[in-house]
């Protein structure tokens, strides 16, 4: 049956078992990484048939980067919503960073292992690589937002802010126990500081010191 044809309750149906295979294919990446998702292994977690997976999409490639934007795709929908919070509601400095800092506790450890596991594989993947610099460019332009909420506007900030989170989500994977949110929140303080002191130094405010 064609796709013009089928009814409401086919493509339901359908979007149902798309959706089956997206969060198999990302609970596969987070467990075994890239390298370890196949179409059988997909479809067997999934439970449905082996044909489902090369019916839905047209490679194990775009069933990987699709999955890898279908997990976090929660994770922007946050950041596009705390984005418009910084731009609307006036936060404080302290406040908008305590907020990024609540974004990274809040995401999910599945979301982020699929994350990072994308970042490796990217190099070898155009439609992963796609998606990656998708997500990064939603992140830096959250942390630009941020940065200008607390008087900074130096280009370099938002990419610094971005690498300091990325690493505080890699460290969580591998040691969770921990919570490290108030080092994290006291590490972008510091480094909006930072960033402020050098634009002063640059502006000629301040005298660098000898």
């Amino acid at each position: 049956m064609s796709g013009a044809s089928a009814g409401p309750g086919s493509r339901a149906r359908g979007r149902a078992r798309r959706e089956l295979l997206l969060t198999a294919t990302i609970a596969l990446v987070a467990e075994r990484g890239v390298a370890g998702v196949s179409h059988r292994a997909v479809a067997e977690r999934a439970g449905v048939p082996l044909a489902s997976t090369t019916h839905y999409f047209t490679s194990l490639e775009e069933m990987v980067g699709e999955a890898v934007v279908h997990a976090v795709e929660t994770e922007l929908a946050r950041l596009r919503a705390f984005r418009e919070r910084l731009e609307t509601d006036g936060l404080t400095p302290a406040a908008a960073v305590d907020g990024f800092v609540g974004l990274v506790r809040e995401q999910s450890a599945e979301s982020t292992a699929a994350q990072f596991e994308a970042y490796l594989s990217a190099p070898r993947s155009e439609t992963l690589r796609r998606h990656v610099r998708g997500l990064l460019q939603e992140t830096r332009d959250l942390a630009r937002a941020t940065l200008r909420a607390a008087g900074v506007h130096d280009p370099a900030a938002a990419a610094a802010v971005v690498a300091l989170l990325d690493g505080a989500a890699l460290h969580r994977i591998a040691d969770p126990a921990p919570d490290r949110s108030a080092e994290l929140a006291r590490s972008l303080r510091a480094l909006v500081l930072g960033f402020s002191v050098l634009a002063m130094t640059d502006a000629g405010v301040v005298q660098p010191s000898q």
